[in-house]
């Protein structure tokens, strides 16, 4: 039975700067995460979202460590580790807005409509400019918490049809297959900016995620 995700970081505080359990391995294991800035293994209402965006981990920038310090930069970070807050406001997380409006185009999307109805999941919480240390997400507790609810909750889900959940980063870590769908679980040819290549498989997948938001 896999752990619930929510559940399992509901008690770490809005300043913790990372996972009570995942301390002992960041701190032995070489790695490249900026701690000084605050875990994030998801944003938007991943609870009800019907649709689901995978990808590797969170990018690093420099306005992440003035959220760190700030009470509301704290409050804002354990809200979205709720999985029930919507995706952010600019005010709230500007450079984040400016990516997610970025990788949503693919979709035919608008940002602004469908903060409360998207969410994207992360398969590591930790912070980075370049991201280099797949080895600590089999290290990680909480990356295995993340990959172990994944694949016993969230695909479950898109393969009854329930959720639409679109592979952008990292298949192989996801245990997907490139160009391979299950259901509504589909894992597409993606370039290193999390687009997906142009085709007949992404008008596919792009029509099937407006689909599945305007019910």
């Amino acid at each position: 039975m896999a752990s619930d995700i929510f559940d399992y970081w509901a008690d770490v505080p809005g300043e913790a700067h990372w996972h009570p359990d995942d301390e002992k391995v960041l701190h032995r294991a070489q790695n490249r995460f900026e701690l000084g800035a605050l875990p994030a293994f998801c944003k938007g209402p991943l609870k009800t979202a019907p649709v689901v965006l995978l990808a590797l981990s969170p990018g690093f920038r420099e306005t992440d460590l003035d959220h760190a310090s700030s009470p509301e930069g704290q409050a804002y970070y354990a809200h979205q580790r709720t999985g029930g807050a919507d995706l952010p406001t600019a005010q709230e997380h500007g450079p984040l807005v400016n990516w997610t409006r970025g990788i949503l185009r693919q979709f035919g999307i608008e940002y602004d409509n469908v903060r409360s109805r998207v969410a994207v999941l992360n398969a590591g919480a930790y912070k980075s400019k370049e991201f280099k240390d797949h080895h600590m997400l089999t290290a990680l507790p909480s990356s295995r918490v993340v990959l172990s609810w994944a694949q016993e909750v969230l695909f479950q889900q898109a393969e009854r049809g329930e959720r639409v959940v679109v592979c952008l980063r990292a298949r192989r870590t996801w245990g997907l297959k490139e160009g391979v769908s299950f259901g509504s679980l589909h894992a597409p040819a993606t370039n290193r900016a999390a687009t997906m290549l142009h085709g007949e498989e992404r008008e596919r997948i792009a029509a099937a995620v407006k689909d599945a938001l305007s019910c």
